[in-house]
């Protein structure tokens, strides 16, 4: 017996048809539909978006909270604060904000620059 493949053996190997529903996209099928979705939403698998006042966030901040968060106040689109805005205020990430700043002041260099940290 050989070991090698036969010129036939390659041939009917070329010859083979993809699958009427190869796509990968057949594989996982058409979306179901979400029963939480409203009729003038219908089209959207996802709610809504949530209402968010950025004024009336940013008027509830202390003025360290503005002086900190200046960064995301001036460069967050409001989609992303609607969502981050209980985030940015926890305790963890005001004190990563007064350290990075602490740092900035002391003279040392900090990575990625201030200006590039959301791009």
């Amino acid at each position: 017996m050989s070991l090698k493949r036969k010129a036939v053996d390659l041939a009917a190997a070329k010859a083979k048809k993809p699958k009427a529903n190869g796509s990968i996209t057949s594989f996982f099928g058409a979306p179901k539909p979400n029963p939480a979705t409203s009729s003038t939403n219908a089209d959207q698998p996802w709610p809504a978006p949530a209402k968010f006042d950025k004024e009336a966030w940013i008027a509830k901040l202390t003025d360290e909270q503005k002086e900190l968060l200046k960064l995301e106040i001036e460069t967050l689109h409001e989609s992303w604060l609607a969502h981050l805005k209980d985030e940015v205020v926890s305790k963890e990430f005001l004190a990563l904000k007064r350290f990075l700043k602490s740092e900035r002041e002391s003279g040392k260099t900090v990575f990625p620059p201030m200006e590039e940290v959301y791009s």
